[in-house]
Protein backbone atom coordinates (compact mmCIF):
# COMPACT_ATOMS: atom_id res chain seq x y z
CA UNK A 1 0.00 0.00 0.00
CA UNK A 2 2.86 2.30 0.11
CA UNK A 3 4.77 5.06 -1.57
CA UNK A 4 8.30 5.79 -0.36
CA UNK A 5 8.51 8.40 2.35
CA UNK A 6 4.99 9.69 1.71
CA UNK A 7 4.90 11.48 5.05
CA UNK A 8 7.81 13.38 6.52
CA UNK A 9 8.24 14.40 10.10
CA UNK A 10 8.29 18.11 10.82
CA UNK A 11 10.13 19.24 13.90
CA UNK A 12 10.29 22.98 14.22
CA UNK A 13 13.57 22.86 16.07
CA UNK A 14 15.65 19.70 16.24
CA UNK A 15 17.60 19.81 19.47
CA UNK A 16 20.11 17.40 20.85
CA UNK A 17 18.63 17.72 24.28
CA UNK A 18 15.57 18.88 26.09
CA UNK A 19 16.10 20.89 29.24
CA UNK A 20 14.64 19.72 32.49
CA UNK A 21 15.53 20.81 35.96
CA UNK A 22 18.43 18.34 36.00
CA UNK A 23 19.13 18.39 32.23
CA UNK A 24 18.77 14.63 32.03
CA UNK A 25 16.17 14.26 29.26
CA UNK A 26 17.80 14.01 25.85
CA UNK A 27 16.33 13.80 22.36
CA UNK A 28 17.62 10.65 20.67
CA UNK A 29 17.19 9.90 16.97
CA UNK A 30 17.49 6.55 15.20
CA UNK A 31 17.29 6.34 11.41
CA UNK A 32 17.77 3.48 8.98
CA UNK A 33 16.20 1.17 6.42
CA UNK A 34 13.65 -1.59 6.90
CA UNK A 35 10.91 -3.34 4.91
CA UNK A 36 12.05 -1.75 1.67
CA UNK A 37 11.70 1.77 3.04
CA UNK A 38 13.19 4.11 5.65
CA UNK A 39 12.49 4.73 9.30
CA UNK A 40 13.03 7.75 11.51
CA UNK A 41 12.41 7.47 15.24
CA UNK A 42 12.78 10.29 17.78
CA UNK A 43 12.27 10.01 21.51
CA UNK A 44 13.09 11.86 24.71
CA UNK A 45 15.27 9.52 26.71
CA UNK A 46 16.50 9.70 30.29
CA UNK A 47 20.22 10.51 30.19
CA UNK A 48 20.20 10.02 26.44
CA UNK A 49 19.89 6.23 26.57
CA UNK A 50 19.91 4.99 22.97
CA UNK A 51 17.45 2.20 22.26
CA UNK A 52 18.73 1.47 18.77
CA UNK A 53 19.56 -2.16 19.60
CA UNK A 54 16.06 -2.75 20.97
CA UNK A 55 14.53 -1.09 17.88
CA UNK A 56 16.58 -3.34 15.59
CA UNK A 57 15.39 -6.36 17.54
CA UNK A 58 11.75 -5.43 16.88
CA UNK A 59 12.50 -4.91 13.18
CA UNK A 60 14.15 -8.33 12.98
CA UNK A 61 11.20 -10.00 14.68
CA UNK A 62 8.83 -8.48 12.13
CA UNK A 63 11.00 -9.54 9.19
CA UNK A 64 11.30 -13.10 10.46
CA UNK A 65 7.54 -13.34 10.80
CA UNK A 66 5.97 -11.25 8.03
CA UNK A 67 8.49 -10.54 5.28
CA UNK A 68 7.70 -12.26 1.98
CA UNK A 69 11.23 -11.42 0.84
CA UNK A 70 12.85 -13.65 3.47
CA UNK A 71 12.60 -17.33 2.50
CA UNK A 72 12.64 -18.58 6.08
CA UNK A 73 10.07 -16.14 7.48
CA UNK A 74 6.85 -17.52 8.88
CA UNK A 75 4.75 -16.13 6.04
CA UNK A 76 7.14 -17.42 3.35
CA UNK A 77 7.04 -20.92 4.80
CA UNK A 78 3.24 -20.77 4.83
CA UNK A 79 3.12 -19.56 1.22
CA UNK A 80 5.40 -22.38 0.09
CA UNK A 81 3.39 -24.99 1.99
CA UNK A 82 5.89 -25.85 4.69
CA UNK A 83 4.47 -27.22 7.92
CA UNK A 84 4.84 -24.50 10.51
CA UNK A 85 3.33 -23.23 13.72
CA UNK A 86 2.57 -19.53 13.38
CA UNK A 87 4.05 -17.09 15.87
CA UNK A 88 2.20 -14.50 17.94
CA UNK A 89 3.08 -11.63 15.59
CA UNK A 90 1.57 -13.42 12.61
CA UNK A 91 -1.56 -14.22 14.61
CA UNK A 92 -2.09 -10.60 15.67
CA UNK A 93 -1.74 -9.28 12.13
CA UNK A 94 -3.89 -12.07 10.67
CA UNK A 95 -6.75 -11.33 13.06
CA UNK A 96 -6.56 -7.59 12.36
CA UNK A 97 -6.55 -8.24 8.62
CA UNK A 98 -9.57 -10.50 8.99
CA UNK A 99 -11.46 -7.84 10.96
CA UNK A 100 -10.83 -5.10 8.37
CA UNK A 101 -11.57 -7.54 5.54
CA UNK A 102 -15.01 -8.17 7.02
CA UNK A 103 -15.68 -4.52 7.91
CA UNK A 104 -14.80 -3.33 4.40
CA UNK A 105 -16.55 -6.25 2.69
CA UNK A 106 -13.33 -7.49 1.17
CA UNK A 107 -11.69 -4.21 0.10
CA UNK A 108 -8.66 -5.15 2.21
CA UNK A 109 -7.74 -8.66 1.12
CA UNK A 110 -4.41 -10.07 2.25
CA UNK A 111 -4.74 -13.06 -0.08
CA UNK A 112 -4.09 -10.70 -3.00
CA UNK A 113 -0.39 -11.71 -3.18
CA UNK A 114 -0.61 -13.72 -6.45
CA UNK A 115 -2.09 -10.73 -8.26
CA UNK A 116 0.29 -8.26 -6.62
CA UNK A 117 3.16 -10.40 -7.86
CA UNK A 118 1.69 -10.83 -11.32
CA UNK A 119 1.34 -7.07 -11.73
CA UNK A 120 4.97 -6.56 -10.69
CA UNK A 121 4.38 -5.00 -7.28
CA UNK A 122 5.23 -8.01 -5.12
CA UNK A 123 8.10 -10.38 -4.48
CA UNK A 124 8.04 -12.06 -7.91
CA UNK A 125 8.57 -10.80 -11.46
CA UNK A 126 5.77 -9.18 -13.45
CA UNK A 127 3.79 -11.42 -15.78
CA UNK A 128 2.04 -10.75 -19.08
CA UNK A 129 -1.61 -10.44 -18.11
CA UNK A 130 -4.92 -10.29 -19.90
CA UNK A 131 -8.51 -10.42 -18.68
CA UNK A 132 -8.76 -14.21 -18.96
CA UNK A 133 -5.63 -14.80 -16.92
CA UNK A 134 -6.68 -12.28 -14.28
CA UNK A 135 -10.11 -13.91 -14.00
CA UNK A 136 -8.47 -17.31 -13.50
CA UNK A 137 -6.29 -15.89 -10.73
CA UNK A 138 -9.29 -14.30 -9.04
CA UNK A 139 -10.60 -17.79 -8.30
CA UNK A 140 -7.76 -18.13 -5.78
CA UNK A 141 -8.38 -14.81 -4.05
CA UNK A 142 -10.50 -14.43 -0.93
CA UNK A 143 -9.23 -13.96 2.60
CA UNK A 144 -12.37 -15.61 3.94
CA UNK A 145 -11.05 -18.92 2.57
CA UNK A 146 -7.99 -18.80 4.84
CA UNK A 147 -8.46 -20.17 8.35
CA UNK A 148 -6.37 -19.69 11.49
CA UNK A 149 -7.09 -21.95 14.45
CA UNK A 150 -4.88 -21.55 17.50
CA UNK A 151 -1.37 -21.64 16.01
CA UNK A 152 -2.23 -23.56 12.84
CA UNK A 153 -3.25 -22.08 9.52
CA UNK A 154 -5.17 -23.51 6.57
CA UNK A 155 -4.22 -21.96 3.23
CA UNK A 156 -6.01 -23.44 0.20
CA UNK A 157 -4.05 -24.62 -2.81
CA UNK A 158 -2.74 -21.88 -5.15
CA UNK A 159 -3.34 -19.16 -2.56
CA UNK A 160 -0.66 -16.90 -1.04
CA UNK A 161 -0.64 -14.26 1.68
CA UNK A 162 0.96 -10.89 2.15
CA UNK A 163 0.52 -8.36 4.94
CA UNK A 164 2.15 -5.35 3.28
CA UNK A 165 -0.94 -3.26 4.00
CA UNK A 166 -0.46 -3.72 7.75
CA UNK A 167 3.17 -4.62 8.44
CA UNK A 168 4.66 -1.15 8.66
CA UNK A 169 1.85 0.13 10.85
CA UNK A 170 2.15 -2.94 13.07
CA UNK A 171 5.89 -2.38 13.38
CA UNK A 172 5.25 1.19 14.51
CA UNK A 173 2.83 -0.08 17.16
CA UNK A 174 5.34 -2.66 18.42
CA UNK A 175 8.12 -0.10 18.80
CA UNK A 176 5.68 2.20 20.60
CA UNK A 177 4.79 -0.67 22.94
CA UNK A 178 8.47 -1.22 23.64
CA UNK A 179 8.90 2.49 24.43
CA UNK A 180 5.90 2.46 26.75
CA UNK A 181 7.31 -0.52 28.63
CA UNK A 182 10.57 1.39 29.08
CA UNK A 183 8.71 4.45 30.39
CA UNK A 184 9.50 6.53 27.29
CA UNK A 185 6.49 8.85 27.14
CA UNK A 186 7.50 11.35 24.43
CA UNK A 187 8.25 9.95 20.99
CA UNK A 188 7.52 10.00 17.28
CA UNK A 189 7.95 6.79 15.26
CA UNK A 190 7.85 6.83 11.46
CA UNK A 191 8.32 3.86 9.14
CA UNK A 192 7.70 4.36 5.43
CA UNK A 193 5.29 7.19 6.14
CA UNK A 194 3.29 5.44 8.87
CA UNK A 195 3.53 7.37 12.12
CA UNK A 196 2.65 7.20 15.78
CA UNK A 197 3.25 10.15 18.11
CA UNK A 198 2.99 10.35 21.86
CA UNK A 199 3.55 13.20 24.27
CA UNK A 200 5.57 16.26 23.22
CA UNK A 201 8.69 17.01 21.21
CA UNK A 202 11.93 18.54 22.47
CA UNK A 203 10.37 22.02 22.40
CA UNK A 204 7.59 20.75 24.66
CA UNK A 205 5.10 21.15 21.82
CA UNK A 206 2.77 18.67 20.15
CA UNK A 207 4.50 16.80 17.34
CA UNK A 208 3.66 18.20 13.89
CA UNK A 209 3.39 15.97 10.83
CA UNK A 210 3.19 17.01 7.19
CA UNK A 211 1.49 14.97 4.45
CA UNK A 212 2.76 15.36 0.89
CA UNK A 213 0.66 16.63 -1.98
CA UNK A 214 -0.35 13.82 -4.38
CA UNK A 215 2.29 14.61 -6.98
CA UNK A 216 4.76 12.29 -8.68
CA UNK A 217 7.67 14.58 -7.83
CA UNK A 218 8.22 16.40 -4.57
CA UNK A 219 8.29 20.20 -4.65
CA UNK A 220 10.58 21.07 -1.76
CA UNK A 221 9.20 24.61 -1.66
CA UNK A 222 5.54 23.63 -1.58
CA UNK A 223 5.36 19.95 -0.73
CA UNK A 224 2.75 19.54 1.98
CA UNK A 225 -0.96 19.10 1.40
CA UNK A 226 -1.58 19.70 5.10
CA UNK A 227 0.18 19.78 8.45
CA UNK A 228 -1.47 18.52 11.60
CA UNK A 229 -0.84 18.18 15.31
CA UNK A 230 -0.44 14.55 16.28
CA UNK A 231 -0.56 13.56 19.93
CA UNK A 232 -1.23 10.05 21.20
CA UNK A 233 -2.47 9.05 17.76
CA UNK A 234 -1.27 7.34 14.58
CA UNK A 235 -1.51 8.38 10.94
CA UNK A 236 -1.05 6.30 7.80
CA UNK A 237 -1.29 7.42 4.18
CA UNK A 238 -1.89 5.44 1.01
CA UNK A 239 -1.70 6.82 -2.51
CA UNK A 240 -1.31 5.82 -6.13
CA UNK A 241 0.73 8.71 -7.46
CA UNK A 242 4.33 7.54 -6.94
CA UNK A 243 4.36 3.75 -7.09
CA UNK A 244 3.14 2.72 -10.54
CA UNK A 245 4.25 1.63 -13.98
CA UNK A 246 3.25 2.73 -17.47
CA UNK A 247 2.65 0.15 -20.20
CA UNK A 248 1.37 0.95 -23.69
CA UNK A 249 0.51 4.42 -22.51
CA UNK A 250 -1.62 3.18 -19.59
CA UNK A 251 -0.69 4.03 -16.00
CA UNK A 252 -1.11 1.15 -13.53
CA UNK A 253 -1.11 1.85 -9.81
CA UNK A 254 0.23 -0.50 -7.14
CA UNK A 255 -3.11 -0.80 -5.33
CA UNK A 256 -4.73 -3.97 -6.68
CA UNK A 257 -8.51 -4.19 -6.57
CA UNK A 258 -9.34 -7.64 -5.14
CA UNK A 259 -12.74 -7.58 -6.87
CA UNK A 260 -11.51 -6.98 -10.42
CA UNK A 261 -7.93 -8.25 -10.16
CA UNK A 262 -6.69 -5.10 -11.89
CA UNK A 263 -4.97 -2.05 -10.41
CA UNK A 264 -7.56 0.09 -8.68
CA UNK A 265 -9.06 2.82 -10.85
CA UNK A 266 -11.15 5.46 -9.13
CA UNK A 267 -10.90 9.16 -8.38
CA UNK A 268 -8.92 8.76 -5.15
CA UNK A 269 -5.34 10.01 -5.21
CA UNK A 270 -4.48 9.78 -1.53
CA UNK A 271 -6.06 8.80 1.77
CA UNK A 272 -4.64 9.65 5.19
CA UNK A 273 -6.17 7.91 8.20
CA UNK A 274 -5.77 8.88 11.85
CA UNK A 275 -6.47 6.20 14.45
CA UNK A 276 -5.26 5.07 17.86
CA UNK A 277 -3.53 2.05 16.30
CA UNK A 278 -1.11 2.51 13.44
CA UNK A 279 -1.79 -0.98 12.09
CA UNK A 280 -5.49 -0.21 11.73
CA UNK A 281 -4.78 3.21 10.20
CA UNK A 282 -2.49 1.45 7.70
CA UNK A 283 -5.10 -1.19 6.85
CA UNK A 284 -7.99 1.26 6.47
CA UNK A 285 -5.96 3.59 4.23
CA UNK A 286 -5.34 0.72 1.81
CA UNK A 287 -8.95 -0.44 1.91
CA UNK A 288 -10.25 3.07 1.24
CA UNK A 289 -8.07 3.38 -1.88
CA UNK A 290 -9.93 0.35 -3.24
CA UNK A 291 -13.36 1.44 -2.03
CA UNK A 292 -13.28 4.87 -3.66
CA UNK A 293 -14.65 8.20 -2.51
CA UNK A 294 -18.34 7.48 -1.98
CA UNK A 295 -18.03 4.15 -0.18
CA UNK A 296 -15.25 5.54 2.00
CA UNK A 297 -17.35 8.54 3.04
CA UNK A 298 -20.23 6.21 3.94
CA UNK A 299 -17.88 4.00 5.93
CA UNK A 300 -16.51 7.00 7.86
CA UNK A 301 -20.02 8.11 8.77
CA UNK A 302 -20.57 4.73 10.45
CA UNK A 303 -17.14 4.70 12.13
CA UNK A 304 -16.57 8.04 13.87
CA UNK A 305 -13.48 6.64 15.63
CA UNK A 306 -11.69 6.81 12.26
CA UNK A 307 -10.46 10.21 11.03
CA UNK A 308 -9.57 10.67 7.37
CA UNK A 309 -8.29 13.21 4.85
CA UNK A 310 -9.14 12.25 1.25
CA UNK A 311 -7.70 13.78 -1.90
CA UNK A 312 -9.46 12.98 -5.17
CA UNK A 313 -9.59 14.27 -8.72
CA UNK A 314 -12.53 15.72 -10.60
CA UNK A 315 -13.30 14.88 -14.22
CA UNK A 316 -11.45 18.04 -15.27
CA UNK A 317 -8.34 16.94 -13.37
CA UNK A 318 -8.73 19.40 -10.49
CA UNK A 319 -7.87 18.20 -6.99
CA UNK A 320 -10.61 18.12 -4.37
CA UNK A 321 -10.55 17.15 -0.71
CA UNK A 322 -12.83 15.64 1.87
CA UNK A 323 -11.89 15.99 5.54
CA UNK A 324 -13.80 14.15 8.24
CA UNK A 325 -15.12 16.57 10.86
CA UNK A 326 -13.15 14.94 13.67
CA UNK A 327 -9.87 15.49 11.82
CA UNK A 328 -10.31 19.19 11.08
CA UNK A 329 -9.46 20.18 14.64
CA UNK A 330 -5.96 18.69 14.28
CA UNK A 331 -4.98 20.55 11.12
CA UNK A 332 -2.73 23.57 11.63
CA UNK A 333 -1.92 24.36 7.99
CA UNK A 334 -4.07 23.40 5.00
Amino acid sequence: MKFMRAIYILILSILSSCSSEKNTTVLVSNIGETQGTYFQIKYLSHNGTNLGIEIDSVLNLIDNSLSTYIPNSVISKINFRQDIIVDSLFSVVFKCAKTVYEQTQGALDCSIAPLTNAWGFGFESKEDLDSNKVNMMLKNIGFNKVKLKNDSIYLPKNMMLEFNALAQGFTVDLIAEMFNNKKISNYLIEIGGEIKAKGLNADKEIWKVGVDKPLEKINEYDRFQFILNLKDKSIATSGNYRKFFIENGVKYSHTIDPFTGFPSRNSLLSVSVVHDDCMLADAYATAFMVMGKYKTKQFLENHPEIEAYIIYSENNGAFKTFISSNLKRRIVNH
